[in-house]
């Protein structure tokens, strides 16, 4: 039985490594585009330091210290930006990672394989979210360089940690979408849906305390909303890991529930499709 084990984790790292590795090679094949999303983040605080001038007349608010805990408007919205891009990478990038498939022609090659096809996606979502740790560090670069965020050993290693548990989490809503890409053979709609529910109830660009009570109830269900807490308490407001102990285990219950899903309905799906024929509807 251990034996067997082990060579299923085997296997099933061996295809997260190589599909790992093939995304990457497709993302250094275009240098000039990769260029480009590593600058192009930087322009989409610019409109939020120009609102900040115009509103309060600085880019200090003691009103909204009130409600943030933290006057520093800027480095709020920047870090809000920079969790975000990771939910950006996994909905698209990830979820309609079978319909890409589908237009390059391999996604036939791909179903018949003998491996657990959401190892697959697996594999290209850590593509994605390497991608999307380059592009934000520009970003913090920026905001450490022109806003005063202190960085140090001691913030660093939980700030990863609840990153690293926001990612597993998505993963689990793009295996949900991946899913819904098989039977429905578009998911964009639906990534474009959850990625403005993320955007508008989570804490991206304001407070969660902002919200109605009802928004709050749906952003008290979405990991980003715990992630953004967790990091602005730590880098921001420079709490230690031990004040954020509740955001961080309710993200990893979030997480478990979502991998759940995300796994069962993939497979769930997968089967579903190969037994109705609709897969040759590609």
């Amino acid at each position: 039985m251990n034996l067997s084990l082990s060579k299923d984790l085997t296997a099933n790292s061996l295809i997260v490594w190589s599909e790992l590795v093939k995304n990457m090679k497709f993302l250094t094949a275009y240098p000039v585009v990769f260029i480009f999303w590593t600058i192009f983040p930087i322009f989409w605080f610019i409109p939020f330091l120009l609102q900040g001038q115009a509103f309060v007349g600085g880019l200090q608010s003691p009103e909204f210290a009130k409600l943030a805990g933290t006057p520093n408007y800027v480095a709020f919205v920047i870090l809000g930006g920079i969790l975000n891009s990771y939910v950006l990478t996994s909905l698209y990038g990830v979820g309609e990672s079978m319909r890409r498939e589908a237009y390059q022609g391999t996604l036939d090659y791909l179903l018949s394989s003998p491996c657990n096809k959401a190892f697959i996606l697996i594999g290209k979502a850590l593509s994605e979210s390497i991608s999307s740790t380059f592009y934000a560090l520009t970003q913090l670069v920026v905001c450490v360089l022109f806003f005063g965020i202190e960085i140090t050993l001691g913030v660093v290693m939980p700030v990863l940690l609840v990153i690293i548990l926001l990612i597993l989490g998505l993963y689990g809503i793009a295996l949900m979408l991946a899913a819904i890409s098989l039977q429905s053979k578009q998911a964009h709609d639906l990534a474009h849906t959850l990625e403005n529910v993320f955007y508008v109830l989570s804490p991206v660009r304001y407070p969660v305390q902002s919200l109605p009570s009802w928004a709050q109830m749906i952003s008290s269900l979405l990991p980003l909303t715990y992630a953004l807490i967790a990091v602005r308490s730590l880098m921001l407001l420079r709490y230690d890991i031990t004040a954020v102990y509740y955001e961080i285990l309710l993200l990893l219950i979030i997480d478990m529930l979502l991998i759940f899903l995300g796994f069962y309905l993939f497979n769930w799906m997968e089967r579903r499709t190969k037994k109705s024929g609709s897969i040759s509807h590609y």
